[in-house]
């Protein structure tokens, strides 16, 4: 018996420019916590914080979690950071990479975005 196709969710336009708004944001956060490798602390604290206050499921702390473990290996994560899948664009929309950039940073950014 075939298995059945499994269908991909259909992303509207808003959402669509709004997970390329996020990638572009994590591009930036990814190479200023590789420079600055010592943030990392700040940042699995947050992800411990959000696990023990019920605001982060699991399955999701664990792929933070492994994320953030593979930080020694620059190529590794980044592309677990910036992977295009479904989960990993869900997951950035609620990051755990918060504080990372200055305001003037994800604005200016977020500019480039718009051009």
């Amino acid at each position: 018996m075939p298995r059945p196709q499994l269908r991909r969710r259909t992303v509207s336009k808003p959402a669509a420019a709004t997970d390329k708004h996020i990638l572009h944001l994590h591009r930036a956060m990814a190479d200023k916590l590789l420079a600055e490798p010592w943030r990392i602390t700040d940042i699995r604290q947050t992800l411990e914080r959000r696990y023990q206050a019920g605001q982060i499921r699991h399955s999701g702390y664990i792929h933070w979690y492994s994320i953030l473990d593979c930080i020694d290996q620059p190529e590794l994560f980044k592309a677990a950071l910036l992977d295009g899948g479904e989960r990993m664009s869900k997951l950035r929309r609620r990051t755990v990479l918060v504080g990372l950039l200055t305001e003037p940073e994800r604005l200016a950014l977020l500019a480039e975005t718009l051009e």
